[in-house]
């Protein structure tokens, strides 16, 4: 009687990580925990209109805003470089102007960042539409390929940013919408991006990083000093004012849509200072990386 097949059992010394052949090393092959360094990381940026988004990317260092939503010009604090894409025209000729540069190793920014895609989405369905001559992309012949078009299109200007060796980052509304939930039968409103699906879809498997950012007005109890008679000073109320606290969730609603796998003891959800938000993530990443490597090594 035939013994039944098995794994084959490789003998390992624990925590060791097998040297990489030479030849295979050279084609980029490796082993072991290396995740990307924070200016290297895929960013997909969601959260409603007007609560902090722009001002997010606006305190990434080397980081060229395609300002798609001519919104960027009032951050205040920004390190960023914003142009504003009034057109498709524009677009071809800044992402030409991109690839040139890397070409010529000679690439001013580290980070290309489309804000909004929802906006970039609009200008590439109209480019298509009058490439036809239709007067609706999504209508175009079967079921399905009008927006295919769309994907298509709009992901090789992705693409080719990133593999001009420039790191990316997609920026997009979000929006409310009422659907029936599979399991109570009862309607619920659920939070979705408000670009179509697919092309939500693409970017967060591709992104390394999803991250929500949203803002949590606070209302905040004033005090003034008061000098008493006998010279004791004490704090009296004096009203209230609302305060604006911006937050950054990198763990959305679905845990398959969790984009931060690679950190798993990174904090996940914390607040964004007004100004230098960047600077936040990057240390709660770095330190997140620290530990990860800390548990490999260990």
């Amino acid at each position: 009687m035939d013994q039944p097949t098995t794994n084959p059992i490789v003998e390992v010394t624990p925590n060791t990580v097998p040297v990489v052949p030479d030849d295979w090393a050279a084609l980029g092959a490796k082993r072991g925990y290396d995740p990307k360094v924070a200016v290297g990381l895929r960013l997909f940026i969601v959260g409603p209109s007007g609560e902090g988004k722009t001002t997010f990317i606006s305190s990434i260092p080397d980081n060229l805003i395609l300002d798609f939503d001519d919104g960027a010009n009032a951050v205040p604090g920004g390190h960023a470089t914003r142009i504003y894409v009034k057109d498709y025209a524009s677009l071809d000729a800044i992402v030409d102007k991109l690839l040139v540069d890397a070409k010529n190793n000679n690439r001013r920014f580290r980070r290309v960042t489309f804000d909004t895609v929802d906006e970039l989405i609009a200008m590439v369905k109209h480019k298509l539409e009058e490439e036809k001559g239709v007067e609706d992309i999504t209508d175009y012949r079967s079921e399905g390929y009008g927006y295919n078009l769309i994907l298509q299109r709009f992901w090789s200007k992705i693409l080719d940013i990133e593999q001009a060796g420039y790191a990316w980052a997609v920026v997009g509304h979000m929006r409310t919408k009422d659907e029936v939930d599979p399991a109570s039968k009862k309607m619920v409103t659920k939070i979705r991006e408000s670009v179509y699906p697919g092309v939500a879809k693409k970017i967060l498997t591709k992104a390394d990083f999803k991250l929500t950012v949203y803002c949590i007005p606070q209302t905040v109890e004033k005090k003034v000093k008061k000098t008493l008679p006998g010279g004791q000073v004490i704090e009296v109320p004096a009203g209230s004012e609302t305060r604006h606290v911006y937050y950054v969730d990198s763990m959305t609603t679905e845990s398959r849509d969790n984009k931060s796998r690679g950190v798993p003891s990174m904090e996940r959800k914390f607040e964004l200072p007004l100004v230098e938000g960047w600077m936040a993530f990057v240390n709660r990443y770095d330190s997140a990386v620290v530990v990860e490597r800390a548990k490999q090594s260990s």
